[in-house]
């Protein structure tokens, strides 16, 4: 009989390009003793030969520690084919905070599928808005034996939200003995970048003689809280030099980064001076604050994961096994502390139980306070210093399942059954209460109509005062913890059946056939002051849905000659509401000769809406900077007239700073609005469905090298999303009624009733929008992933080099402007074409050393066609050169070490970024997201890095 596999290093190739192990697909091992087939991510059929038609990529054990990386979420982005996705680290404003995901493909985080040991794990219990997603730093590292990554759609063979990828996340099997191991990662720059782990993981029995084994880990991890005060002054000196003689006029927002606030405690008022008991002043005898004190680089994290498996031999070719997992995360973020000034733009939010829009104005401190010396309105500028202001994330996750396995003919069966869940608390301190607000500071909406003063006489000298301790019970009402209760719990069964059932000469036909069943129930609830829409400024999200699903799915494999296998597979899913859906896959192999292989793959995939989506829900948020097509041309015309009274007023009169104050008021309400948007589910959403393929080769030139090609395309389409406010705004006259909603003229704050008819003012000022998630969008892209490796026998070890690289050729998002695709992002901000890693590692005697260089193609500041800020016609308008309206390409060196020269004791250390090399200098996140004060890569400031690591065995 020939043998069905090929040549070590093609099998290699298509495993893992970072110099794993690959087992030779033969019949027996050098002892003589039957190899066990092995199940690899996107299929259903055990084989001996691991190589398969789809392409799938490995990250063994030993891999994993000589990357040096502190979690699974840093272990994954190594992956060059993960994108950007939610981090725990930047996540303070995002409506999943304290958790983390990963992206395949740059398809977001809920159209990747993660599985731990290849089941589900539960979501995460809060949705980042609509997207539900695995929370990565819920699952131990310590414990993983290796990571599967099935680099394209996975619908066909695990379902609903496989769509870009599936990352398969294997535990230790079989594992005896005891291992403690203690982590230290720090910035040898600034200290205060740093990672604590510390884990232990205890196995007992041998399952061949014992008949049982149980594993046991416990894995402990800390990160330490950075402030941008302490390493602020170390930042790139280009974003300083760059930027520290703007023009004026020019449109840049830098300025000094190093300059204090005088939004400040206990604060300014501004012709007269600062507060009584300010201890810093500046030049022009002005409080001031050190704003860089409160904003945070990295936030405080602390982590619990635990793992518990076992499996048991009840004879006769059946096996018990059980697992629990735990996990306990916390993340704590320190906010900055808010400010009030009556030159801010209003703050404009809304009312989620009644769906209209409400606008905090901020208001000039009266003649009649205390602290007003000038005989007249001033204007004020504060910041709530004595405020609580953080946010605190912790969540528990768990996973209980037990099932059976066996044997039954000439087939393997499976089966199992478990409950698993997440519950997380999120509670943030420091926001303004607008009903605290208005009892403990005064009513800001009574307003002189002719003027615009205050008509509290007692503004800012009723409960709260200035500059002064306030107590706790003033405090707590002025900011009262708000935030969300999360709770996710699925119930689930699942069966499988595989074996030969016939052949095709003397080559055996593979047949997998399987079930699942799931229960799962979504629960999101906001604290009552978010539901009444007291937090100034904040959204909502709420959920409360339940919903049980089936699936059912084969897969069978057709050797049709000796070189050439088929395998087709197609699973059938029902979910409630919507109508059973099938996804079938087809793929090949074809091994031309022993050294050359051609595999491809065609499948149809989908994603069903979440719970979030079209199960009860709603979402209430804000879209800021809406310019109204019935409203901003009169406020315009308004505020010019404004500015022009205003001109003609000698500098003396207190008329003209108030009616400056009003033109920008009026111009920023109309032309710059925010808009209440609620959205709510849709229970006549269609799944998002995909179409992928690939085709590609795996080749061995000469013995011990390996390289491998595939290309990839995937498209999907009814991509479930919102029409956006300006699309809405624009075709109005087509919206079916309450989908726009505007205020009565007899409400409007922006024009008085001698101004609507002066300027023509026939609309009310917009409210809210009211919609429903739908089907909207469509996203095509392509690809091509390159991996090779080689090992070389020397005089002083074996010298094991890899290579991986993935290139984007093309990533469309559909415009319904455009009634089209838009631009090729590929090469455009966020979106390199070329991500890749070559590494190399040689054991020698008691030292194994790895050098590894990643590398990240550069791209320009501009997103899609709409985007001209930040185009070349862009940046020149705002004195940029063509230098620096780009991402420059990225590459950093690491370097591992590992010495085992002590019997039983393993030392490591692991050098990030040797070279200390700066990330590329990034203009559009310096100026949109930092404010022009912070760049957003911590890692410009935390530069080389040390991971020192001991690891030690008790046999």
């Amino acid at each position: 009989m020939k043998k069905i596999a090929l040549k070590q290093g093609v099998i290699a190739v298509a495993l893992t390009l970072a110099s794993s192990h690959v087992v030779l697909a033969q019949d027996t091992d050098a002892a003589g003793k039957p190899l066990e087939k092995v199940l690899v991510t996107g299929s259903n059929l055990k084989r001996i030969d691991t190589e398969t038609a789809t392409p799938v990529q490995i990250l063994k054990h030993e891999d994993i520690v000589r990357l040096g990386v502190n979690s699974v979420k840093e272990a994954l982005e190594t992956l060059t084919a993960s994108t950007g996705s939610l981090s725990d680290i930047g996540g303070s404003n995002s409506f999943a905070g304290g958790a983390s995901a990963v992206s395949l493909r740059n398809l977001g985080k809920q159209s990747t599928l993660v599985l731990l040991n290849s089941r589900r794990v539960a979501p995460y219990a809060l949705a980042d808005y609509n997207e539900v997603f695995t929370n990565l730093d819920s699952l131990p590292l310590d414990a993983i034996e290796r990571i599967e990554v099935l680099r394209n759609g996975g619908s066909a063979i695990y379902g609903s939200d496989a769509v870009a990828g599936v990352i398969n996340i294997i535990t230790r099997s079989d594992y005896q003995g005891v291992q403690v191991r203690a982590g230290y990662d720090q910035s040898v720059a600034h200290e205060q970048f740093n990672t604590k782990t510390a884990s232990i993981t205890a196995g007992v029995g041998d399952f061949s003689t014992d008949k049982y084994n149980v594993l046991a880990n416990l894995e402990v991890f800390k990160r330490g809280e950075v402030m941008w005060r302490d390493v602020v002054d170390h930042i790139n000196p280009t974003y300083g030099q760059k930027f520290s003689a703007v023009a004026p006029g020019s449109g840049l927002m830098f300025g000094n980064r190093g300059a204090p606030s005088t939004f400040s405690y206990p604060g300014n008022l501004i012709g007269q001076g600062a507060v009584p008991g300010c201890t810093t002043l500046n030049a022009a005898g002005l409080c001031v604050y050190d704003r860089f004190s409160r904003f945070e680089a990295v936030p405080q994290a602390d982590r619990v994961n635990a793992l518990l498996s076992g499996k048991l031999n009840l004879g006769g070719g059946t096996e018990s096994f059980s697992e629990v997992l735990f996990s306990h995360t916390k993340t704590t973020y320190t906010n900055a502390f808010g400010t009030y000034g009556s030159t801010s733009p209003d703050t404009i939010w809304g009312n989620p139980s009644t769906g209209q829009g409400k606008d905090f104005t901020y208001q000039y401190l009266p003649s009649t306070n205390p602290l007003n010396h000038s005989g007249q309105d001033i204007e004020f500028r504060y910041r709530w210093a004595d405020a609580p202001a953080y946010r605190e994330t912790s969540s528990d996750q768990y996973r209980v399942l037990t099932g059976l396995k066996g044997q039954w003919s000439t087939f393997d069966w499976e089966s199992a059954v478990g409950v698993m869940g997440s519950k997380t608390k999120d509670r943030t301190y420091g926001s303004l209460s607008d009903s605290g607000f208005i009892k403990e500071v005064g009513d800001y909406t009574k307003v002189d109509p002719n003027t615009g003063s205050v008509l509290d006489p007692n503004f800012f000298n009723h409960g709260y005062k200035i500059g002064q301790k306030n107590s706790a019970d003033v405090l707590n009402t002025l900011f009262p913890a708000q935030g969300y209760d999360g709770k996710i719990t699925q119930y689930f069964a699942d069966a499988k059946l595989s074996g030969e059932v016939g052949k095709i000469g003397d080559r055996a036909i593979g047949l997998a056939v399987g079930m699942e069943l799931r229960h799962e129930k979504f629960q999101i609830t906001p604290t009552d002051n978010l539901l009444s829409g007291d937090i100034v400024g904040y959204g909502v999200s709420s959920a409360d849905a339940s919903r049980t699903t089936e699936a059912a799915f084969t897969e069978i494999n057709l050797p049709l000659t000796s070189t050439l296998e088929a395998v087709g597979a197609a699973r059938i899913d029902k979910f409630p509401g919507f109508k059973t859906h099938a996804s079938p896959k087809v793929s090949a192999r074809w091994e031309v000769t022993p050294t050359l292989l051609f595999r491809g793959t065609l499948e149809s995939g989908f994603r069903a809406p979440n719970l979030t989506e079209s199960a009860q829900s709603t979402k209430f948020a804000f879209d800021n900077g809406v310019v109204d097509p019935k409203r901003c041309d009169q406020a315009q015309a308004l505020s010019n007239d404004l500015q022009a009274q205003a001109k003609a007023l000698p500098a003396s009169d207190p008329n003209k700073a108030l009616l400056l104050a009003r033109a920008d008021t009026v111009q920023g309400r109309e032309c710059a609005a925010g808009v209440a948007s609620i959205v709510r589910n849709n229970p006549n959403l269609k799944p998002e469905t995909t179409h992928s393929g690939t085709i590609g080769f795996v080749i061995e030139p000469i013995k011990g090298t390996s390289i491998s090609l595939d290309y990839w395309n995937i498209q999907r389409k009814d991509e479930i999303g919102l029409k956006s406010t300006d699309d809405l705004l624009a075709a109005e006259a087509d919206q079916a009624p309450g989908v726009i909603n505007r205020l009565p003229l007899s409400a409007d704050k922006t024009f008085t009733a001698a101004e609507q008819a002066k300027y023509g003012v026939t609309a009310g000022p917009l409210a809210s929008t009211s919609g429903e998630f739908l089907n909207v969008s469509r996203t095509k892209t392509s690809g091509l992933d390159l991996s090779a490796n080689s090992r070389i026998p020397t005089r002083f070890g074996r010298l094991d080099l890899s290579a991986n690289a993935t290139y984007l050729l093309d990533l469309k998002n559909f415009s319904s402007t455009l009634n089209g695709f838009g631009d090729n992002l590929a090469g455009r901000y966020g979106y390199s074409r070329v991500s890749a890693n070559v590494g190399a590692s040689m054991q020698t005697g008691n030292f194994s050393n790895s050098l590894r260089v990643t590398y990240q193609s550069k791209t320009s500041l501009n997103t899609d066609y709409f985007d001209t800020t930040y185009t070349m016609a862009g940046c020149s308008a705002k004195k940029w050169s063509a230098d620096d309206c780009q991402v420059k390409a990225y590459e950093r060196l690491d370097y591992n070490v590992n010495y085992t020269g002590i019997k039983d004791l393993t030392l490591s250390m692991f050098i990030r970024n040797v070279t200390n090399r700066r990330p590329p200098v990034d203009l559009r996140a310096f100026n949109a997201s930092g404010g022009g004060v912070i760049p957003q890569d911590t890692s410009d400031v935390s530069g080389r890095a040390v991971r020192l690591t001991a690891e030690y065995k008790f046999r």
